[in-house]
């Protein structure tokens, strides 16, 4: 994979920077004095950016791959100069925090001089600033990489920035930053609230997918919605309407000296509650005053389907969704999972440092699914974190504040292993709030389970799909031992081998005879019992026999060449 070569700094944009520094009357032998926002100032001021900082941690998988072993800190600020989040490694931290490089600090160059964040935000572009360039000299100690961030319509909302002591500096630092930013922005054109289409371009194929292709997001007739700073670049000489007419969904085209890809964007509406399975109205208003819930159901039952949905309706929609499989982390890395640790806290550890599950969940949701597998040791841990509101990462001494709802789940019976003295009793009462038991699948009364079908359908291939006549009948004769997960799957597959259309009974995977309190009977069976009868009660006549079971008569036959 080639990334593109980050764009050389001209030496008039400094230039233009430090006049500007000398036109605010700055001392650069003066101590640097940045504004400071006070901590509930700062919180408010985090609540009106919470989607951009939702979007910057689906970009922060980049800086943590390139941050390991290096000392550095990445920042984000608003478009005013304002560090809004501060993330890395804790030993720059320390110096950052001197040159008040923290949360809550404005760098604007009229009170910062030339320096890459306030520099970026009046430039309008990527900047590095090393060393002794900072017009400040309490500033020279230090180098910094910033990437500005555009909304669709080319309006400035932030700055990704990273820094590091003068002389740890390297070139992709930039690089980096530019990258984080692009993804941020490619989030914002694919979310467009009125966005039918979105168009990629890129040089190659292998470049259609990555952040620094082009991205327009167009309504149903063509019209533009918005673009990234790629496709902006590229628009003066495009016709988005035209392109959409030659183009076909989903298939790679060759355009001008690259190549196009044409994706329908999928519908943006939330989740319909559907009956038994919908998020109860309950536990939403309880979650939504940090009301602990537990979840408790046979695996599959759709535990973490629920989950998202609550967090989809919730008001920590913005925030961020930390799923935690309990059953799935290491023995012997529980604790550093959860509770993170700092940079060499002990062997085995991440050298930079782990911020750990519940860090990552601060203003959003925790999903503890599993909790039943959690050892004893551990739940002591999370218990004083639950109590506390605070988390002190192993190797660490200082506690961190942490703003969460949490959501824990088990198949197990939880008040069993409290008595047998394998899940600690007071856990048990901190995180059963209010408890929710999710029905298994074969418990579904008929319409809630033809409505999760027809959503699932819907969710997984479009408008489009649907059952053929007395399909769902031998659906919900199945006592689906995998409870929704299985339905999914199977809906899935038979959706795919009816490309999108009517599935038939042809169309449906094998399943193995299910156990359970209903008899277990084989899908194609009973669909076949269904055309016998369908068949008789027209008194043989094919025509309506396959009017009456939504089939074609040419299918029809042929189900019947086939069962002799």
């Amino acid at each position: 994979m080639t990334y593109p070569a980050p764009t050389p700094q001209p030496g008039e944009l400094l230039t233009r920077s430090w006049q500007r520094s000398q036109t605010f009357g700055l001392q650069r032998n003066h101590a640097a004095d940045p504004c400071c926002l006070s901590p509930a100032a700062l919180r408010r001021r985090q609540q009106r950016h919470r989607h951009l900082l939702s979007l910057l941690q689906t970009a922060m998988p980049l800086f943590e791959q390139w941050q390991r072993g290096r000392d550095c800190r990445l920042l984000f600020a608003d478009a005013d100069g304002t560090i809004l989040l501060s993330a890395g490694d804790s030993r720059f931290g320390d110096r950052a925090r001197r040159l008040a490089l923290a949360t809550g600090a404005r760098w604007h160059e009229q009170t910062m001089g030339t320096n890459a964040i306030g520099t970026a935000i009046l430039e309008q572009q990527e900047v590095s600033v090393l060393g002794e360039q900072h017009y400040m000299h309490a500033n020279g100690a230090i180098s910094c990489s910033a990437s500005p961030v555009f909304s669709p319509t080319a309006e400035l909302l932030g700055v990704i920035d990273i820094s590091s002591e003068a002389g740890e500096h390297s070139a992709d630092m930039l690089l980096t930053a530019r990258l984080m930013a692009l993804t941020m922005e490619n989030a914002l054109v694919s979310e467009q609230q009125d966005a039918c289409w979105l168009l990629s371009l890129a040089s190659d194929a292998a470049g259609l997918q990555q952040p620094w292709s082009a991205l327009i997001a167009l309504r149903e007739d063509g019209r533009l919605l918005g673009a990234n700073r790629r496709a902006r670049q590229w628009l003066p000489a495009l016709d988005p309407a035209a392109l959409l007419r030659q183009l076909r969904q989903g298939e790679l085209t060759p355009w001008g000296q690259g190549m196009a890809l044409l994706s329908r964007k999928p519908a943006a509406a939330r989740p319909r509650p559907v009956a038994e399975h919908s998020p109860d109205t309950a536990a939403l208003k309880l979650l939504e005053h940090g009301v602990p819930l537990l979840l408790q159901g046979e695996t599959g039952t759709g535990k973490d389907h629920l989950v998202r949905r609550l967090h989809q309706q919730s008001r920590r929609a913005q925030g961020p969704l930390v799923a935690v499989n309990c059953g799935a982390l290491p023995s012997e890395l529980i604790e550093a999972e959860l509770f993170g640790h700092a940079p060499g806290a002990f062997t085995g550890g991440h050298k930079a440092g782990r911020t750990g599950y519940v860090r990552a969940a601060h203003r959003g949701i925790l999903f503890l699914d599993e909790i039943g597998e959690l050892p004893l040791a551990a739940q002591t841990r999370l218990l004083r974190v639950l109590q506390e509101k605070t988390v002190v990462p192993l190797g660490c001494h200082e506690p961190e504040p942490v703003d969460f709802c949490v959501v824990a789940a088990s198949h197990r019976d939880l008040e069993t292993m409290v008595a047998e003295g394998r899940f600690r009793q007071d856990l048990y009462f901190r995180l059963n709030g209010y408890r929710l038991t999710l029905p298994p699948l074969r418990e579904f009364a008929r319409p809630a389970f033809d409505a999760l079908v027809e959503q699932l359908l819907q969710e997984l291939h479009g408008e489009r799909a649907r059952l053929a006549t007395g399909l769902m009948d031998s659906l919900h004769t199945c006592s689906w031992p995998g409870n929704i997960r299985q339905l999914r799957q199977v809906l899935e597959v038979a959706g795919i081998l009816a490309d999108g259309g009517v599935i038939e009974a042809h169309h449906l995977p094998e399943l193995p005879a299910p156990s359970g309190k209903r008899p277990a009977q084989d899908l194609k069976s009973s669909a076949e019992r269904q055309i016998r009868q369908v068949l008789a009660a027209c008194g043989g006549n094919v025509s309506e026999a396959a009017r009456r079971l939504g089939i074609s008569r040419t299918t029809l036959y042929a189900r019947l060449r086939k069962r002799g």
